[in-house]
């Protein structure tokens, strides 16, 4: 890549050329069945591609039912798959002299979690290739949902994933940082200690806790001390008071549970594309209450909340199954 002062990873607000996402096809995730999972993934491409561009990857046997289920002014595109989060299989667009680069990270399977995994370490590839961008390689595991940018050189990821041993053993926190400032254009990254409790399959992913939603502020959860998430939230927002960024604060959803085990439910976990915010819904005492909030801070932008129950049987969100392709100076 080019010297660092060229660099830029566009935020999420940014103007987007489109949206990518893929059509589930794993079936043991979804417990559900796979059926009730492709139609919560059409409902938010559909609800994007009123405001911009969707590209939705589909395996060959669901392109029929794809068809049927998605607005036509989605774009389907066949390729092999084995999941469906774009948010982690996808490139990550920055700009590089006022040219878009896509940047192809290394995927494991968020630690080697699930197999196979060798059709999504090639979509970014297919990504790239679609979008017609350069694509670099680099030598690094990292999922998309890690992270978050503020598109002005400021990251924000977590030490219980980025630095977790099933990543990148042999790399230790400086080498870590440098490579994502190498790559990213970033400056300075805010390392959180820990994602939200229960998030075993991501270890940990920032988009579930904590997120730019402006150059400066950052939203984040809240909780009453009986909450098992209590202590983490105290500790991430003291490292957020040492950063002096402005902070606002949303009540976590009501707790639930699976074996025993609290599942993550987030509304950190939104997406905002071009004129709109997608924001998770759960069917909770909270989902209005963080709606208004949404709403206050995004208030030059549509906010819609939809039912993301469903999207999260199969161990994620909103924001982990769409991922931004920024529209460049060059494009």
């Amino acid at each position: 890549m080019s010297e660092l002062n060229s660099l830029r990873w566009p935020a999420e607000w940014e103007l987007h050329q489109a949206t990518w996402m893929i059509f589930p096809c794993r079936n043991e995730i979804w417990r559900h069945g796979l059926e009730k999972a492709q139609l919560a993934f059409a409902e938010v491409a559909n609800l994007i591609s009123e405001f911009e561009p969707v590209k939705m990857l589909v395996r060959r046997e669901h392109l029929a039912y794809a068809t049927k289920k998605l607005s036509s002014a989605v774009e389907l595109i066949e390729a092999e798959l084995d999941d469906s989060w774009a948010r982690d299989t996808a490139p990550i667009w920055v700009e590089n002299n006022k040219q878009a680069v896509a940047l192809d990270f290394q995927f494991n399977a968020w630690g080697n979690k699930f197999s196979p995994c060798n059709s999504d370490q090639k979509i970014a590839q297919v990504m790239a290739k679609n979008a017609a961008s350069h694509i670099c390689e680099i030598d690094l595991i990292l999922e998309g949902g890690s992270i978050h940018g503020n598109g002005q050189g400021l990251l924000l990821t977590t030490k219980e994933c980025l630095l977790n041993s099933n990543r990148n053993s042999q790399m230790r926190q400086f080498e870590i940082e440098e490579k994502l400032k190498s790559e990213l254009g970033v400056n300075r990254i805010i390392w959180l200690e820990k994602g939200l409790n229960g998030d075993v399959d991501t270890d940990g992913h920032v988009d579930n806790i904590a997120c730019f939603v402006s150059e400066d502020t950052i939203l984040t959860q809240y909780s009453d001390s009986a909450s098992e998430n209590y202590a983490i939230y105290q500790q991430n927002k003291c490292v957020l008071q040492q950063e002096k960024l402005q902070t606002i604060e949303i009540m976590e959803p009501s707790a639930r549970y699976q074996n025993g085990v609290r599942v993550p439910l987030s509304y950190i976990n939104f997406y905002i594309a071009n004129d709109l915010v997608v924001l998770p819904k759960f069917g909770c005492a909270q989902d209005e209450e963080a709606l208004k909030t949404i709403a206050e801070i995004f208030n030059d932008r549509k906010v819609y909340a939809i039912d993301a129950n469903e999207i999260l049987v199969g161990g994620g969100g909103i924001h982990c199954i769409t991922m931004q392709q920024p529209k460049m100076l060059s494009t």
